[in-house]
C-alpha cells in the first residue's frame, strides 16, 4: 500500500459513513460502552476528511498478527504543522468522560466494519510491536 491508496481507501469509507464509527465519535461520548474505547477530538473529527487529505502525517503500516481477518494496521502521526498532538481521548467503561489523552490516529479495514478510525497513544503501538501483536511493515510514501 502507498500513502496516496491509503488517503483514497479512507476518504472513500469516510463518504460512505464508516470511517468514524459511534463509538468512536465525539458526539457520541454520552453513549456508555462495557470496554474501554477512545473517542477523536471534535476539533479533529470535524476536519477528518480535511486532514486525511493533506497528508500532514506520517503513516505507518504494520500488520495486525491479532486479527488476522483484518491485517491492515495503519498508525497516524500527525506532524506538529498540523496542529494536532492530541488526536483523540481515552474513555473507560461505562463512563461518558474522557480520562486521558492519545497522540496517535489507527485505521484498520476490518472484514466486517470496513476502514474504521480509532484514537491509541504511541506507547501502547510500541507495547504491541514489543509484543509481537504488530509487525512493522514501513512508513507509507
Amino acid at each position: 500500500m502507498n500513502k496516496n491508496k491509503l488517503i483514497e481507501s479512507l476518504i472513500k469509507a469516510s463518504r460512505d459513513g464508516t470511517l468514524l464509527t459511534p463509538r468512536h465519535d465525539p458526539n457520541n461520548l454520552s453513549t456508555t460502552y462495557p470496554n474501554y474505547r477512545t473517542v477523536l477530538t471534535h476539533d479533529l473529527a470535524d476536519i477528518l476528511d480535511t486532514f486525511i487529505a493533506s497528508s500532514d502525517y506520517v503513516a505507518r503500516e504494520y500488520r495486525n498478527n491479532s486479527y488476522p481477518n483484518s491485517p491492515i494496521y495503519i498508525e497516524i502521526e500527525p506532524s506538529h504543522a498540523s496542529g494536532f498532538s492530541v488526536t483523540a481521548s481515552g474513555v473507560a467503561p461505562n463512563s461518558p468522560l474522557t480520562s486521558h489523552a492519545v497522540n496517535r490516529l489507527v485505521v484498520v479495514s476490518g472484514t466486517n466494519q470496513g476502514w474504521h478510525v480509532f484514537g491509541e497513544d504511541s506507547s501502547i503501538i510500541k507495547a504491541k510491536e514489543h509484543a509481537g501483536e504488530i509487525d512493522y511493515l514501513g512508513d507509507l510514501a
